[in-house]
């Protein structure tokens, strides 16, 4: 069974959506776990946060694996992580299999408009759409798409300049 919200390396080993985003957080630059919950708790804006009991365990799961390395103890005995060879190498290959992701929000979409029909699909979600559509398409369609979108942009600018405006 597929999780949504599940990604997998080459060698079909399944990270979660969490997991990943420290693998990306820490290829940045080390980060204590306090760091980490914080820089989530910015990121989705408060909505989400995981507890301490899901990032450090996470945390020496991950060091378990060779995938981060606790680099030294910071102020106050607090672990600082860094991203090993092995975790580059393994947030590389999830990127490169991105389409999952694409794949995973367009199930998510799908459900939410099952939900709440189509008449309520944002523009964002419509401009999502979109890209989903041509992403995988060869250069030349790549190419015929964008002339596509500038026609389409000319077309709603020339709408703005009508004058008309939404009370």
């Amino acid at each position: 069974m597929k999780s949504i919200l599940k990604y997998s390396t080459q060698d079909g080993h399944k990270r979660s959506l969490i997991n990943l985003y420290v693998l990306h957080s820490l290829h940045r630059e080390p980060k204590t776990g306090y760091d980490l919950l914080k820089e989530i708790e910015e990121l989705t804006k408060g909505v989400w946060v995981p507890s301490k009991g899901t990032i450090y365990p996470m945390l020496r799961q991950l060091e378990e694996q060779g995938i981060i390395v606790p680099q030294e103890t910071g102020a106050r005995a607090k672990t600082i992580y860094a991203l090993t060879e092995n975790g580059e190498t393994a947030l590389t290959e999830m990127k490169e299999r991105r389409h999952q992701s694409h794949e995973n929000v367009q199930i998510i979409r799908n459900i939410h408009t099952e939900i709440f029909g189509e008449g309520r699909a944002s523009l964002a979600e419509n401009v999502w759409e979109i890209w989903d559509y041509i992403r995988d398409h060869s250069h030349d369609k790549q190419k015929r798409a964008q002339e596509i979108l500038m026609q389409c942009k000319d077309d709603l600018r020339e709408l703005g300049e009508e004058g008309e405006t939404v009370e």
